[in-house]
């Protein structure tokens, strides 16, 4: 079975960080390790406290995985510190596997501040795969506004400079469609699909970078790793509810199974 591991925060509700990948990696038959980089108190409808793993912590835990459960694909995450951020470059160095970049806003709008924001931009993405971003996180590291398939396409464009292998941009409005983009080199696949208007979709970045990081794992080709990835989410945000007071969480069902969950796929820029 292959190894994947997730190097991000625990998050208390669930519906996010490594505990939304280890669900998210069961379901896709493949064994999840974990290297948690903070723990965060946090529940439906907010984030509070957070408490930093050390340095030390944050090595010890890559070593221990390193050294008997070495990974064939890593998922990135939440990486909230300078030391930890230089902890994964470190590791990355030596590392042969598939890594994929899942990056998060800080509640600042930021990517990350001072130099541990450097970092990331101009060592730790050059150092990865496929870099997954949002539309907001995107205009962040880009300054780009995506309102149009032009502008997703100049955006994806952008990050691909930054030194990513790949990128995957998601969750632009194209018409009366949901579209995400990836882009490696002069390759491009557009992902698109009428949207699901519910407030309950917790998590569907991090679960969808989750599944990219599986099927690399497992092998499969990018194109259909795009789409069991979107049908996963979308399986998942079709399936949600609400446990507390705010927006319910991505359902974890299973390998997507309907037809109607499965995105549209093409090499050429919908029509808005």
């Amino acid at each position: 079975m292959p190894i994947v591991w997730t190097i991000s925060a625990s998050a208390a509700g669930g519906g996010t960080g490594i505990q939304a990948d280890l669900h998210t990696f069961h379901d896709f038959d493949v064994y999840g390790c974990t290297v948690v980089t903070a723990l965060c108190a946090q529940n439906s409808f907010a984030s509070g406290y957070t408490a930093v793993t050390e340095k030390k912590a944050v090595a010890a835990q890559i070593n221990a995985l390193d050294s008997d459960m070495p990974a064939d694909a890593i998922k990135l995450g939440i990486l909230p510190s300078k030391d930890i951020v230089e902890s994964v470059i470190k590791y990355l160095e030596d590392f042969k596997g598939f890594v994929v970049y899942d990056l998060e806003l800080e509640n600042s709008g930021e990517v990350l501040l001072g130099e541990a924001g450097e970092l990331v931009k101009t060592v730790l993405i050059p150092r990865v795969n496929l870099l997954v971003v949002n539309v907001d996180e995107a205009k962040a590291l880009t300054g780009i506004a995506v309102s149009s398939g032009e502008s997703l396409a100049d955006t994806a464009r952008v990050l691909l400079g930054m030194g990513a292998g790949s990128v995957l941009v998601t969750g632009a409005h194209i018409g009366d469609k949901r579209v995400d983009l990836w882009m490696s080199g002069d390759r491009c696949q557009w992902v698109t699909i009428d949207p699901l208007h519910t407030a309950n979709n917790r998590g569907g970045g991090n679960v969808l970078s989750a599944v990219m990081t599986a099927a690399e794992a497992r092998g499969l080709d990018i194109e259909t790793s795009l789409k069991l990835a979107k049908a996963y989410v979308t399986q998942g945000i079709r399936g949600s509810y609400q446990v507390g007071s705010g927006p319910g969480a991505v359902a974890h069902l299973g390998w997507p199974a309907s037809d109607a969950d499965m995105p549209n796929l093409s090499e050429t820029m919908p029509v808005s």
